[in-house]
Formats: C-alpha cells, sequence, structure tokens
C-alpha cells in the first residue's frame, strides 16, 4: 500500500520519534478528512505521533514519527471494506515503528478523552486499546484546545449554520454577541457554540479582545478568528490551520490578493484597501516585497499561543475595526512571524456592512496614520519635516536671487518661504520629542 508522509515533529510525554512511544491511531472514511487536522492537532499538543488510515486502506498517513517513513511488510489485502483488516493494517504499522501501544480512533467526528485513552493504554495489558470519548460536558477542561470565534452583531441569519459549518475543525466554538439586538446570541448557542454576551455594542475591536481573553483563559493552542456574517467560506478555517501548523506562524491571514484565490472586491473598495495597506506596511517598514503583508484588514485569521496570550494583555488596541491594524503593529513589534494564505470573499450578500465604507475606510486611515506617528516619529514627521525646511531654503534662495536680478522684493516667495521653514522646524522638533519619548518608554 502506497503511503502520503506528512513531515512531523512533535515534543511531549509521547512523541520520542518512534521507539517506545505511544501513538493515535485514526481510521477514516470517505468525506472525513476535514476531522484529520483537528486530531493532528490534539495529538501534537500531547506530544504523541498520529498514524491514519483509510477504511479501504488506501491512504496512510504517519505524522510525528522522524524523518522518514518505514515500509511496513504486509501480507494482508487492505483493499478490502474490513474494519478490522483496517484496524490491523495500523497496528502493523504501530510495530513498524517501533511503537509501545497505539490509541485507535475510529470516529473521527467524535472528540477524544486524550488523558483517559491513554491512562487505558497504560492501564491495561494490551497493545492496542479504543479511544475514550471526551463528554460535552467537559468540553472545557480539553487541555489546549483548538478554538474557533466568531465576533457578531445582529447575525441571527447565518450565525447559526456558521457554527455548524466550522465546529468540525475546532475543540471549541465561541461566539462573542456584541450587544446584538435579536437572536444572534440564541442562535449561536442553539449550534453548539459557547456564546459570550457584551450588554451593549462596544465595536469589533472590544469582540477581538474577548475573545482573546477566551483563548487565554482556555489555553488555546490556537484561535481562527472568522467573521459571523457569512462572507468567508468555513472550510478554509482548516487551511489556515493547516499553515499555521506547516509555517509554525503566529499569526496566518487569509489574504484576498495572496495566490490564485481571487475575490471579486467592487472597485471602490478595491482602492480603499489598497491606499489601507500601503500605509500599513509603511507604518510597519514592510515595504519589500518579500516582507509586506497583502490584505492588512481582513478578519480572518489564525493566532498562535503565544499571539493569544500577549494580544489578550494588550489594553492598546482598538474598540473598532482599527484592531485589526492594531494587532499588525503589536505582532510586528515582538517580532512575531506572519503568513498569508489566499482566500475568497464573497461580496454578493445582502447586509453584511455595518458602516458606511467611506466612514469606515476613513476612521482606519486615521488610525493607521496615528499608529504610523506613534510608531515611527522620524519617518512620519521628522522626513517631511526636513523636505518642507530644504523647500523653504530653496525658496528663500530663489526669492534672493530674483531681488539681486530686478531690484523687486518678492514679498510672496520670502512668505512661502518662511512658512515653509517654520512648519519644517516645528515639525522637526515634534519628531525628535516623540521620538525620545518613544526611546524613553521602551527603555
Amino acid at each position: 500500500m502506497d503511503g502520503n508522509y506528512i513531515e512531523g515533529g512533535y515534543s511531549g510525554q509521547g512523541a520520542v520519534s518512534g521507539g517506545g512511544a505511544y501513538a493515535l491511531g485514526v481510521v477514516l472514511d470517505e468525506g472525513e478528512d476535514q476531522h484529520l487536522l483537528r486530531l493532528l492537532a490534539r495529538a501534537a499538543q500531547y506530544g504523541y505521533p498520529l498514524l491514519a488510515v483509510r477504511r479501504d486502506g488506501t491512504v496512510l498517513y504517519a505524522v510525528g514519527l522522524g524523518d522518514e517513513p518505514v515500509e511496513a511488510q504486509r501480507e494482508i489485502d487492505y483493499s478490502t471494506s474490513d474494519g478490522e483488516t483496517t484496524r490491523e493494517a495500523l497496528v502493523e504499522l504501530a510495530r513498524a515503528y517501533g511503537l509501545r501501544g497505539l490509541v485507535v480512533h475510529e470516529n473521527p467526528s467524535a472528540p477524544i478523552d486524550f488523558r483517559a485513552s491513554f491512562e487505558a493504554l497504560e492501564s491495561e495489558d494490551a497493545f492496542v486499546v479504543e479511544s475514550r470519548p471526551r463528554l460535552a460536558e467537559a468540553e472545557e477542561l480539553v487541555d489546549a484546545p483548538v478554538i474557533v470565534g466568531l465576533p457578531a452583531y445582529n447575525e441571527e441569519k447565518v450565525v447559526g449554520s456558521l457554527v455548524e459549518k466550522v465546529r468540525d475543525n475546532a475543540d471549541v466554538v465561541v461566539v462573542v454577541d456584541d450587544g446584538s439586538t435579536d437572536r444572534t446570541a440564541e442562535r449561536a448557542a442553539e449550534a453548539g457554540a459557547v456564546v459570550v454576551r457584551h450588554p451593549e455594542n462596544r465595536g469589533y475591536g472590544a469582540a477581538l479582545q474577548t475573545l482573546f481573553a477566551e483563548g487565554k483563559q482556555r489555553g488555546a493552542s490556537s484561535l481562527v478568528v472568522i467573521d459571523a456574517d457569512g462572507q468567508h467560506d468555513a472550510s478554509d478555517v482548516q487551511r489556515l490551520l493547516r499553515r499555521q501548523q506547516e509555517c509554525d506562524a503566529d499569526i496566518v491571514i487569509g489574504s484576498r490578493y495572496t495566490g490564485s484565490v481571487k475575490s471579486e472586491i467592487p472597485l471602490y473598495r478595491r482602492f480603499g484597501l489598497w491606499v489601507i495597506n500601503l500605509l500599513t506596511n509603511l507604518g510597519l517598514g514592510t515595504l519589500r516585497k518579500e516582507n509586506r503583508i497583502g490584505d492588512t484588514q481582513s478578519g480572518f485569521r489564525a493566532y498562535g499561543s503565544r499571539a493569544i496570550e500577549s494580544l489578550a494583555e494588550d489594553e492598546t488596541l482598538g474598540s473598532n475595526m482599527q484592531a485589526s491594524t492594531d494587532i499588525l503593529f503589536h505582532a510586528r513589534k515582538r517580532g512575531y512571524k506572519i503568513d498569508e494564505i489566499g482566500i475568497r470573499i464573497r461580496y454578493d450578500l445582502e447586509d453584511t456592512y455595518t458602516q458606511n465604507p467611506i466612514l469606515h475606510g476613513y476612521s482606519v486611515v486615521k488610525g493607521v496614520l496615528y499608529l504610523i506617528e506613534r510608531d515611527r516619529p522620524l519617518t512620519t514627521l521628522g522626513v517631511p519635516g526636513f523636505v518642507s525646511t530644504f523647500v523653504g531654503l530653496t525658496v528663500g534662495y530663489w526669492s534672493m536671487f530674483e531681488y539681486g536680478q530686478t531690484g523687486e522684493f518678492p514679498m510672496a516667495l520670502v512668505g512661502v518661504s518662511g512658512v515653509l521653514l517654520l512648519v519644517g522646524f516645528f515639525t522637526s522638533v515634534v519628531a525628535i520629542v516623540h521620538q525620545s519619548l518613544r526611546d524613553a518608554r521602551s527603555r
């Protein structure tokens, strides 16, 4: 049987590159691949390698067992649909890797109680045991869960179906109802989400802050934030999580401009996003193509544990739409790794905008300029101040030249020169003061 090997390597109590380790063995039916990434993430969190095989024996994954896969010698026909045969395939593969034991999980959609399962493997005198199910009421006790978070405001029409779609990719789905006046909270809870309610509408950024606080409190390994208005494709949650694992990024952004996936963005929004992206990258100092962030305003992001914890403690994040930019400045200051993956966003849905696009764009640009001024005063104020001073001196020299040639004093040119020199001088002074204060805060 040909196998597909996904490189891995996890440190923990169970994973020791094969010999002497316990492992999780998963049996997949057709159409159940969407559960594999969640199980892989959970196994990695506990430090256990993972083996996976289709029930008909056609696909095999071995993750966290060293750099090269071991090809087990088999005399059984694995192309049958016999569940016991598939189980034997997992057992034989586990023995080929020199594993000490195997927990077999034949219902990928069901959550596993990892501790109970592997404690049973320790206590029972057997090489293989069945996985122990995790009880719904024990959900909050899961170590390092994968969380999907939805900031929501008056989204009763779509939030329930969206929660149902993303549940397969998460241990916990958290919906922050930001003061909705409709049945958003009820619909989300009915679909199986944990609902946190704001008594009044506090803004998108405040909803994100609540999600980060929830992620930190639950010890989340990953938090995927997806808008609750239905514009995003729920299946992309798995793609963001997979990219996060592949590149070990602190933040993975679902981008409208990255890769071959393209969104049909209205022209006026495309122009506005271009301006905001340019200003944001200028402020971040990421104008070089290899470092540039293609979609700074995407609300579809996956956050790692390090980013979740620091963002939960950052009281400077804005409460409105500016928060998306604040988070990027937060990440750059701390040297976090940011990556992007292409996604598609729908713009043909009704009632997806809670704010006028022009006002939204103005508030975001204003916030970006403030962040640039705060974090890069010499760039935003010092450079224009120098240019203004240089131009003022040039105009002044020109006015003196004109006076020498014509004998008439050019009042207009002298006035322009004076204004430019004053603006340049005061702007430069403010830039130096701001930079000094920034350096003092850093120390």
